[in-house]
Parts: structure tokens; C-alpha cells; sequence
């Protein structure tokens, strides 16, 4: 009997219609605070703290979902509404929410990829041979996961091939998902208190872990050769 699949382009256009749903959402939520920053006025950074952050859970959640949304859909980043959590709520609760939201979306993902008919350039993927031939997978995997330029339909394509269990996953995720969800919280509140040290901080840490990624691919290309 023939498995079922689903299809990737009905889900794709389904997760992009439910994110721009969810940003209109955002969009009147925050219209006040765009039009502060569109018409500036005295004191203007702390009325703009005060008003943002008044904002109840509602708001809140509406960003973890689309962080988790954008996270699912292959292509699209949600690096700018990371940074963003973090300038509306800080960089503890905007670590929280970004953490969370990348959590869920990788489980989406993960939920629905033996499901899916991917195409013959993802199953064959370089990064994907190299995730799977590493001496020690997991901490691969879980590396994938850190990196910001690596998509994560790669890294849970294989999982799904190494039939990692549930815990072995959601300890990959847990741990993978910390580093960026923090830098781009911390990031985006550095950027509104218009901190430059921070600045310069997070982007090295980001530059820093995109080097590592690289230098893991040079090592491994070599290895094989």
C-alpha cells in the first residue's frame, strides 16, 4: 500500500497565509507605536518602553507563534521578528519567547517531514551527508541547529534518516535553539537602548558561529578527501 504524503506547496502557502494573518495582527496591536516612531516626540524611548511593553500575553504569544511559523517554512527567516521579540520585551522574555517559538517550529517540522515528499536536491544535500557521516551525530545535529544559516528542513530531514528518539531530539533542540534565540533577543534590545557594544557583541557571537560551521565543513570535506 502506498504511504501517504502531504503536500509541501499547500503547506508552505498555508504557513506564509497564517504568518501574514498573525503579522496584520501585530501591525494593528503596535499601530500606536509605529506612528510614535513615525512622528517622534520628546522623551520619545521611554514612552515608546512604556507602551510596548504594557502590551498583555496576548501580543507576546502572537510573536512566539510567528516566530514558529516562519521557522517551519523553508526559505524564510524569522532572524528580524527574533529581534524584534527582544526589542518589545527585553532580553530575558524576548529570550523566552524566541526560544520557545524556534522549539515548536522545529517540532513542526519534524512532525510533518516523513510525511512530506521532499525533492531529490534536499534528500541530496551536502549538509545533509555531512550531518548524518559525522563520528558523532547528535552534537552535529545539535550544531546544525545553532547555526543561523544552516535551514532547519536540513537538520530535521537528518534527524528524521537517523531515527533520532524524541528525547535525543528535543535535547538537540533545547540546547541548539539557546544560542541564536538569545543573541537575537539581546540584539534587539541593544538595538533600541542604542547600545553599540551589545551590537557589535551579537554580531560577532552570530559571525562567530557561522566561522564554526564553516571550519566544521572545511574539517569534514578534508576528512572525506
Amino acid at each position: 500500500m502506498k504511504e501517504k504524503t502531504l503536500n509541501k506547496k499547500l503547506l508552505i502557502a498555508l504557513g506564509v497565509f497564517l504568518a501574514i494573518i498573525i503579522i496584520i495582527f501585530i501591525y494593528q496591536n503596535y499601530r500606536p507605536e509605529i506612528e510614535l516612531l513615525i512622528h517622534p516626540v520628546p522623551n520619545e524611548k521611554e514612552i515608546l518602553l512604556h507602551m510596548i511593553r504594557a502590551h498583555g500575553i496576548t501580543n507576546s504569544l502572537l510573536l512566539l507563534v510567528l516566530i514558529a511559523v516562519l521557522n517551519a517554512i523553508p526559505g524564510l527567516s524569522n532572524s528580524l521578528i527574533c529581534i524584534l521579540s527582544g526589542l518589545c520585551y527585553g532580553p530575558f522574555f524576548g529570550f523566552i519567547i524566541n526560544w520557545i517559538g524556534n522549539i515548536l517550529g522545529n517540532c513542526v517540522v519534524m512532525s510533518l517531514i516523513r510525511q512530506i515528499k521532499l525533492s531529490k536536491k534536499v534528500k541530496q544535500h551536502k549538509l545533509i551527508k555531512s550531518l548524518m557521516q559525522q563520528k558523532h551525530p547528535l552534537i552535529g545535529l545539535t550544531l546544525g541547529f545553532m547555526i543561523p544559516v544552516v535551514p532547519s528542513i536540513l537538520v530535521n530531514y537528518a534527524g528524521a534518516q537517523l531515527n533520532v528518539n524524541r528525547r535525543q531530539y528535543m535535547t538537540m533542540v533545547l540546547i541548539g535553539m539557546a544560542p541564536t534565540s538569545f543573541l537575537y533577543a539581546f540584539g534587539g534590545d541593544a538595538i533600541f537602548k542604542g547600545n553599540l557594544k551589545r551590537i557589535i557583541s551579537v554580531v560577532i557571537c552570530i559571525a562567530v558561529l557561522i566561522g564554526i560551521y564553516l571550519i566544521i565543513k572545511k574539517v569534514d570535506e578534508k576528512r572525506k578527501k
